[in-house]
């Protein structure tokens, strides 16, 4: 289990080039509270085309 499993985040607006290197998410709920939970794309996974981001993030790790 990831610290945001479960979790619904609202990315409306997101760009590709805002999360092509992954993202870095605010949680209370990872092992740094108050820091946040890493995500990052998996490399080679299909994107769907068109506009706003359509791939799957999968959890990275933790930092304050």
């Amino acid at each position: 289990m990831t610290p945001l499993d479960g979790l619904l985040l609202d990315i409306h607006g997101w760009r590709t080039e805002e999360v092509d290197e992954g993202v870095a998410l605010s949680t209370e709920l990872g092992r740094c509270p108050g820091g946040h939970a890493l995500y990052d794309p998996r490399p080679g996974e299909p994107r769907t085309p068109g506009p706003g981001v359509s791939c799957r993030f999968y959890y990275s790790g933790d930092t304050p």
